[in-house]
C-alpha cells in the first residue's frame, strides 16, 4: 500500500511539474466555406463546415507532436457527405517574435463516414501553414491557411463533394480558426 501511495504521490507532482512548463496543449478549430458555381446557367451551391477538436504536446520549444479530431460537413447542391477524421500532424514553429508564432504542420489525414448509404473514405497528405497569437500563458488563438500536399478519397465520396486535389490550395475552404489551450 505504502508503494502505492508513493507512486500516486509521484504521479501527482509530475503532472504538477508537466503542468508549470506547459508541454501539452489542448483546444480545437472550426471551418465554414461557401461557395457558389455557375454550370450551365444553374447555380450549384456548396458548403462545409468541420469542427475539429485538437491535442498536442509541445517535444521542444520549436517542435510538437499533435491530433486533431472531427467531424466534417460537406454538402453540393444535393449531395450530402459527413465524415469522422482523425489526423495525426508534427509541428515545427519557424519564427518567434513577441506574441506571434509562425508554424507549419506536416501530418497525414484519414476520414470515414457514409454518402448516400454507401461508405466514404478521405485521406490527405501534406502540409498547413499557421499562425498563432498568443494571448497568455494559458491561451492562444491559432490560423491555418491553405494546403500543400494530396487530397483524395474513394468514388461515394468524391460524388457527393470530397475534394481531390494535388499542389497548393489557397482558397476559403482551407482556413481555420481556433483556440488553444496550455497546460
Amino acid at each position: 500500500m505504502k508503494k502505492f501511495l508513493l507512486m500516486a504521490v509521484m504521479a501527482i507532482m509530475t503532472l504538477g511539474a508537466s503542468a508549470q512548463t506547459q508541454k501539452w496543449y489542448a483546444g480545437g478549430q472550426l471551418t465554414f466555406g461557401r461557395t457558389t458555381t455557375e454550370l450551365s446557367g444553374v447555380s450549384l451551391k456548396s458548403t462545409q463546415i468541420a469542427v475539429l477538436p485538437e491535442i498536442g504536446y509541445n517535444v521542444t520549444d520549436n517542435f510538437a507532436l499533435g491530433a486533431i479530431f472531427g467531424v466534417d460537413y460537406r454538402k453540393t447542391g444535393d449531395s450530402k457527405l459527413t465524415t469522422f477524421n482523425i489526423n495525426p500532424y508534427a509541428r515545427a514553429t519557424y519564427f518567434r517574435s513577441g506574441m506571434v508564432d509562425l508554424f507549419v504542420d506536416g501530418g497525414v489525414g484519414f476520414g470515414i463516414g457514409r454518402a448516400n448509404g454507401h461508405t466514404a473514405v478521405t485521406y490527405e497528405i501534406g502540409f498547413r501553414p499557421g499562425v498563432a497569437l498568443n494571448l497568455s500563458e494559458k491561451f492562444s488563438l491559432v490560423a491555418h491557411v491553405g494546403f500543400l500536399g494530396y487530397e483524395s478519397a474513394n468514388r461515394p465520396a468524391k460524388r457527393n463533394g470530397a475534394p481531390e486535389n494535388w499542389g497548393l490550395n489557397l482558397d476559403s475552404t482551407d482556413l481555420m480558426f481556433g483556440f488553444y489551450y496550455h497546460f
